[in-house]
């Protein structure tokens, strides 16, 4: 038969476990991207779909203009332009860093030389 102080210390210490897997602490953050599958991308255009949205920022040489879709929540359409090649380094300012993944999708690209790209081996990489 068990006694009930072990039963209750299991239960406190399985109560404490759980409580130290934490997410970290909520609050504004800015997850860091990029564009991937060519090697000399000069501009793009993305879907965005991410709940709690402030802003984007251009990183390195790549200037972003961002405009919400209007009649969709927490959609954006994104453009991304560099006057060099390079995967288009960008960053997203959310209002809370436990907020889900986005999902984003590259609508259109072009090449430093603006010619069109295929979008299809285009892969966008976030880091939170």
């Amino acid at each position: 038969m068990r006694s009930p102080v072990r039963a209750v210390a299991a239960v406190i210490a399985l109560a404490l476990s759980a409580a130290a897997c934490d997410l970290g602490p909520d609050g504004p953050s800015t997850a860091t991207g990029r564009i991937t599958g060519h090697p000399a991308l000069g501009a793009a255009v993305l879907d965005v779909t991410w709940r709690g949205v402030v802003g984007f920022e251009g990183r390195g040489s790549t200037q972003v203009y961002a405009a919400p879709v209007p009649g969709s929540p927490d959609r954006w359409r994104v453009v991304l332009v560099s006057p060099a090649i390079s995967d288009l380094p960008f960053a997203v300012n959310v209002e809370s860093s436990l907020v889900e993944a986005p999902t984003i999708t590259v609508v259109e690209a072009a090449n430093i030389g603006n010619h069109d790209v295929d979008v299809a081996p285009l892969a966008v990489h976030i880091e939170r």
